[in-house]
């Protein structure tokens, strides 16, 4: 015959209400009770009992279950003190997130979860604080009330129309989107969406979205869209144009090539010692604008050998560089120990 299906969580509670009262349930005498299949029933006894710690143990005599340790709490979670750290510092790990609409929310999922733990005394927060700290790179918080709209229309597949600033032009235009999934690279927020102006998919800075309003039109995400593979060959959040690539490798010398082979740069990153004693570092990215900044941070330690087209903007991003602080200026008459370095 045909049982009804059960919530997992009222499946667990009778379970629960039936060993804590010592009734000794089994398969079938529980099954019966909240109708469902005794193979349920079994299924629910191995989950809380292999996964969830619960200490049930089968008693031959009486034919039934019973908790093995009468003081265990379904639902209380107990933490070590290392799984109770490692989530207090992932708490503050996540205070990135302050100005965006998940900040209140994170509060109170946090504030919830720490209710309802059972296990040692957590740190004072005064300890946690002088022991760990976090510090992400500069970022370009998004508005509020826009980034909350946002994350719903991309939940909701919902068209927006935007008014977005272009760094690149300083202007301001109005337009629609398709807004598919947001990405936070370093950071820093992007939109990836469907603009109707351009009649192509686009990456959008967050922050640069002065205003947002939902339109009555919903959208079909297409099937071969993934995020991941939109944003492969990026050094960091820029990209080329379709199929576009470029082999960069990079020399490395002195002090730098201890502190670049360090880190991966990038999933296409090869990394090879030279016999003087540099660091050949290679990449294939999809655009050169992030990689030539990168490149241009290491000062004279970092050397383009390809592609030309780098070399050659990062010679002249150097000789401008050089010229500025050339001559008299600058800082050139101040004595040795009182100069930037």
């Amino acid at each position: 015959m045909h049982r009804a299906t059960r919530p997992p969580t009222e499946r667990f509670a009778a379970l629960d209400r039936a060993l804590r009262a010592g009734r000794y349930p089994n398969a079938r005498s529980l099954a019966d009770e909240i109708e469902v299949s005794p193979r349920t029933v079994q299924r629910d006894v191995e989950f809380l009992r292999d996964r969830m710690g619960a200490p049930i143990a089968f008693d031959p005599r009486r034919n039934g279950y019973y908790y093995a340790d009468p003081t265990y709490l379904l639902g209380a979670a107990t933490l070590s003190q290392a799984e109770l750290l490692a989530l207090l510092l992932a708490e503050r790990a996540l205070r990135q997130y302050r100005g965006t609409p998940y900040a209140a929310d994170l509060a109170r999922a946090f504030a919830k979860v720490a209710a309802g733990l059972e296990g040692p005394e957590p740190p004072a927060p005064g300890d946690l604080d002088a022991a760990y700290s976090f510090r992400t790179a500069a970022a370009a918080p998004p508005d509020p009330a826009v980034f909350g709209a946002l994350g719903a229309a991309v939940r909701g597949r919902r068209r927006v129309a935007i008014a977005y600033w272009t760094a690149s032009r300083d202007e301001e235009t109005r337009r629609e989107v398709d807004p598919y999934h947001l990405a936070c690279v370093d950071a820093r927020w992007y939109l990836i969406g469907y603009c109707h102006a351009r009649h192509e998919v686009l990456m959008f800075a967050a922050w640069r979205i002065r205003s947002l309003e939902q339109t009555c039109e919903g959208f079909d995400e297409p099937p071969d869209f993934d995020a991941d593979s939109y944003l492969a060959g990026a050094f960091a959040a820029m990209r080329g144009g379709e199929g576009e690539r470029h082999r960069v490798r990079l020399r490395f010398t002195g002090e730098a090539t201890r502190y670049a082979r360090e880190p991966s740069w990038h999933p296409s990153q090869t990394a090879e010692e030279g016999a003087d004693g540099s660091l050949l570092i290679g990449l294939e990215v999809s655009h050169l604008r992030e990689v030539e900044r990168w490149a241009l941070s290491w000062g004279a330690e970092c050397e383009v050998l390809e592609p030309a087209e780098l070399r050659d903007r990062v010679a002249r991003a150097a000789a401008t560089t050089a010229a500025i602080y050339g001559g008299d200026g600058g800082g050139a008459d101040l004595p040795e120990a009182n100069r930037c370095r």
